[in-house]
């Protein structure tokens, strides 16, 4: 078999081999190779690869031998290869022995602080120890069991004979002891032990001899600890006192074992087994799991008493999370070293990021747990709600500034708070609605049927391509560059404003109901084609902010509120009951986030109303260098008086939405006839439509020069009813930015 390309060819050499020196070189070939990490090849699987494939008039020279590798050893076969497997996981997990380290030290601070007890404890033992111990070997050398004997012989009146008997046996019995020589090597050793305290105590002095003293101090405790044994058959007695029945220390089995027999989850006698090791995280964020012992009780029995288990373990109950693991008795305990966010939020990194893509999200915060949020709004949109003074525009500001930092997306802003919260903003929005007064309002209505027309020519444009390109209908950042469609991001802040004026209108409530369902359709269908709402009020409640827009916003976010009818209004229903409400939060900088999957406390990255300002300056100087700076915010580079201006005033004249070149040049003559927009004599139509169609062209290119937009005829509906190349005024009007 050969295998035949344009770089190399494979020979298989097997087939000009006999079947016997195959064997041969096969079983050469296994005893070489099995000495090598590579395993057991076989040579069947060999192959030669020819530097120079050759020709049928010039043969192959100097063929190289090439060794097929076998696939890579996974992790799992690497680790079976090595000594890892055979250490203890409990050894070589850093986790582990953090927790050890943290019950380690808490214990040697405990015990440091309860030394002067444990020597008094030690002392006082010691001295038991002492009297039993010489009134032991006083009864033994002296037989005072007889005596005892002796005086019950006497109570029963037995008769003198059999005292006088006791006695006797009492004088054998005691020489006997005398004489052991136990008693002889004790008494001796005894003597020289304190005949040689005595010599170290003159030659050395008392300091010096005191070490000496050890073995008979240990004695003296071991003899006060079996009489204090015996005193109190059924009491366990310890030196040392245990650090896991203190409510201030690291959280341990024995400790959660105590707690939950206190609370009467468990019985008395009930024990809890653990199924995983105690681990910590860098940030000291402590993690247990553990099975509740057999019986009826189960996790959820635990998690009713949540609170009741946090106050045995004296922490409360925002510094504790019990989840139920892979069955009902398996339970995960999380337990934080403080109370989470109780430090300031750290910077957002946007406030030192040089540049930003919205398409990899937006670096919102972090939760309870310290675990990192990446929000990806692209294609959710976000809702922000909440009292006032609690952080809602902070929060705010993270969406906006990973927005700014992408030259590539656009961003419209409609402040209807109208204070000073956005206004470098300004310096960036290709439109920027200021204020909530009704020509603000009317302007925003305006802009949302522009969008809508923009999401109808990007759908239309993304039907168009190939399928290989819109694998799934939505948006990339290939198409966006390709076919000049930039990510949109549309700030409202404060939108129940711009609502209340509309319903204060002549036809409120049904301009308001319009704009509404407009806004819904942006939100449900705009996400596909790259358009972003990010919008924020204080309590959208059913009037304010009707649940017809709020529902379709999958992200959440919500400061502090009153209560739970407000929290939900803004989160979701039924949040609230799922044991997820921003009432009462009360804490500035940190609030609920709802998304698709749950909801969470979440404390957000700061981002300063400075640092926000030199972001936007940031986002400005990307946007000019980029060709990208548009509208509003390029509005300064285009003359009040140029051919744009003349051309809106012509399309406010008309009161159309289409006009056709000629229609333009028609409408320019009358209003300046020596400009030379006027069919020349003699010139045909065709020859003057093709004039003027270019001319338009050459001075709205020079208008736009260096401000990175473009304006381009398209098909248009003529004033004369028939199809033509012309201009739209929503295109107009984006490229102007009012």
């Amino acid at each position: 078999m050969s295998t035949t390309d344009t770089d190399a060819q494979l020979v298989d050499l097997a087939a000009y081999r006999d079947p016997e020196t195959l064997d041969r070189i096969e079983e050469m070939a296994r005893d070489e190779v099995r000495r090598t990490a590579a395993g057991v090849t076989d040579l069947r699987t060999g192959t030669v690869r020819l530097d120079n494939p050759g020709t049928d008039e010039a043969p192959a020279e100097g063929g190289v031998f090439e060794q097929l590798d076998e696939e890579p050893l996974d992790e799992d076969e690497r680790a079976a290869w090595g000594l890892r497997p055979l250490i203890p996981e409990a050894l070589v997990d850093p986790g582990v022995w953090r927790q050890r380290r943290a019950v380690w030290t808490n214990a040697a601070a405990y015990h440091s602080l309860r030394s002067p007890a444990y020597l008094w404890r030690f002392a006082r033992v010691s001295a038991v120890g002492a009297r039993a111990g010489v009134r032991d070997a006083w009864s033994y050398l002296f037989g005072t069991e007889y005596g005892e004997l002796a005086d019950k012989v006497r109570r029963v009146k037995a008769g003198p004979e059999h005292i006088a008997d006791l006695r006797a046996d009492r004088r054998k019995t005691t020489k006997e002891r005398r004489r052991e020589p136990l008693t002889v090597y004790a008494l001796t050793g005894f003597t020289s032990y304190a005949a040689a305290l005595l010599a170290l105590g003159e030659t050395w002095g008392l300091a010096l001899a005191a070490p000496a003293l050890i073995p008979l101090v240990g004695l003296l405790y071991a003899l006060g600890h079996r009489e204090m044994v015996r005193r109190a058959p059924d009491e366990t007695f310890a030196l040392r006192d245990n650090p896991a029945k203190l409510a201030d220390g690291p959280v341990t089995d024995e400790r959660i074992t105590r707690v939950l027999r206190e609370i009467k989850v468990i019985g008395p006698e009930d024990e809890i087994r653990p199924t995983g090791l105690a681990t910590r995280d860098k940030g000291g964020n402590l993690t247990v799991e553990f099975r509740l012992p057999a019986g009826i009780v189960t996790f959820s029995a635990l998690e009713r008493k949540a609170e009741a288990f946090a106050g045995g373990l004296g922490l409360p109950l925002e510094r504790i999370d019990l989840t139920e693991g892979e069955t009902s008795k398996d339970v995960i305990l999380w337990v934080a070293p403080v109370v989470p966010f109780s430090a300031p939020a750290p910077p957002s990194p946007l406030v030192t990021a040089e540049q930003w893509s919205i398409w990899d999200g937006v670096p919102f915060g972090s939760n309870r747990k310290g675990i990192r949020k990446i929000l990806q709004v692209l294609w959710s949109s976000m809702l922000f709600g909440g009292a006032q003074g609690y952080g809602k525009t902070g929060a705010m500001y993270l969406p906006a500034a990973a927005g700014v930092l992408d030259p590539n997306c656009r961003i419209l802003l409609a402040d209807f708070k109208g204070g000073a919260d956005w206004e470098e903003l300004e310096g960036i929005a290709h439109r920027a609605i200021i204020g909530a007064d009704p020509a603000s309002v009317e302007a925003f209505v305006e802009l949302i049927d522009e969008l809508i027309e923009e999401m109808d020519i990007r759908f239309a444009k993304i039907r168009a391509m190939p399928k290989a390109e819109r694998p799934d209908m939505r948006l990339t950042p290939e198409m966006a560059e390709a076919h000049g469609m930039p990510v949109l991001m549309f700030l409202i802040d404060e939108i129940q404003e711009a609502f209340g004026v509309l319903l204060a209108g002549e036809n409120g409530i049904k301009d308001f109901a319009a704009v509404i369902e407009k806004l819904a359709r942006l939100i449900r269908r705009g996400r596909a084609c790259g358009l972003i709402i990010v919008a924020a009020a204080q309590r959208p409640d059913a009037k304010s902010v009707p649940t017809a827009f709020r529902d379709v916003i999958l992200k959440r976010y919500s400061v502090h509120t009153v209560d739970d009818t407000s929290s939900d209004m803004i989160l979701g229903d039924g949040v609230a009951r799922r044991g997820h409400t921003a009432a009462g939060l009360g804490r500035i900088g940190v609030g609920i986030l709802a998304e698709e999957a749950g909801a969470e406390k979440i404390q957000p990255d700061r981002i300063t109303p400075q640092a926000f300002e030199e972001i936007c300056l940031r986002g400005r100087a990307l946007r000019i260098a980029a060709g990208t700076l548009t509208g509003h915010a390029a509005s300064g580079l285009l003359s009040s008086i140029g051919i744009l201006a003349q051309i809106k005033n012509v399309f406010d004249e008309a009161g159309v939405d289409e006009l056709g070149s000629a229609d333009i040049a028609r409408l320019l003559n009358r209003q300046a006839p020596d400009a030379g927009w006027a069919q020349r004599d003699g010139e045909s139509d065709k020859a003057w439509s093709s004039r003027i169609g270019a001319r338009l062209g050459r001075e709205i290119d020079e208008a736009l020069d260096g401000t990175g937009r473009a304006l381009d005829r398209v098909k248009v509906r003529t004033l004369a009813g028939t199809e033509g190349r012309g201009f739209r005024r929503a295109d107009l009007t984006l490229v102007l930015g009012a």
